[in-house]
């Protein structure tokens, strides 16, 4: 049989609850949190829902995704209004099934468990609870490959986190740009806000919802996206 000795552990139904909310409590300002699931009517789950956010608001950056379905979009918005307020991304990704909840530098769970009521008070649910390392990293590498280019944000930043508090400065050239991914220069384009490897990339699912790094006018950190490439302080300066 295959084994993984200590870097995996058998979860129970209340595991799966206990562990996800030590992992919540454990993790600091600036790591990474990724939550997916399909099913989130989470009504009764009022302790998860104060986790979750209260962790946003420490500065976690936290990613909440959903399946594409009204009746699974609209009880998320709902029930995460309050941590999207204070700074977790709602996604949405068509046909989600998987449930997978993964923690930058804690750990993962891979489980049955959906975040609803009956998952915790009247279902049976299994689970792994995977420590950092190599699997670990697999997770993450599926959630850059898979879940990622197709997600369609159901949060959008306020605008005004993300204006500039003195004068913009660049070394770009007249007629420059960056990538709205890597930030290499390229030429100004709105139509073509990516370098030619990182358009071939996107190109392959083309989801122009998809949240980039940079602004492809001034360079700075933003979230950026096909249908709009420059922040707001550029497109209020040039009416782009």
């Amino acid at each position: 049989m295959l084994g993984f000795g200590k870097s995996v552990r058998l979860l129970k139904t209340r595991d799966v609850e206990q562990d996800l909310n030590g992992l919540f409590l454990n993790v600091e300002k600036d790591d990474e949190v990724w939550i997916i699931t399909p099913y989130a009517t989470m009504d009764k789950l009022t302790a998860l829902r104060r986790v979750i956010s209260e962790t946003a608001a420490r500065g976690v950056n936290v990613s909440f995704v959903v399946r594409d379905q009204p009746d699974q979009v609209e009880p998320a918005k709902k029930h995460l209004k309050e941590a999207v307020e204070n700074g977790l991304k709602l996604y949405s990704f068509h046909r989600l099934h998987a449930k997978v909840y993964w923690f930058e530098f804690n750990g993962s769970i891979l489980t049955s468990a959906n975040l609803v009521d009956g998952s915790f008070e009247s279902s049976t649910e299994i689970g792994l609870g995977i420590e950092p390392g190599k699997l670990h990293d697999d997770i993450r590498n599926w959630i850059d490959d898979v879940i990622k280019p197709g997600l369609k944000s159901l949060s959008n930043p306020p605008k005004e986190k993300h204006l500039p508090t003195k004068r913009i400065t660049t070394k770009a050239k007249k007629g420059e740009g960056y990538c709205i991914r890597c930030k290499k220069g390229i030429p100004f384009n709105p139509e073509k806000p990516y370098c030619l490897t990182h358009y071939k990339s996107w190109a392959k699912y083309e989801n122009l919802d998809y949240e980039e790094e940079y602004c492809l006018k001034c360079g700075k950190s933003n979230h950026s996206t096909m249908k709009k490439p420059v922040c707001y302080s550029c497109y209020k300066k040039s009416g782009i």
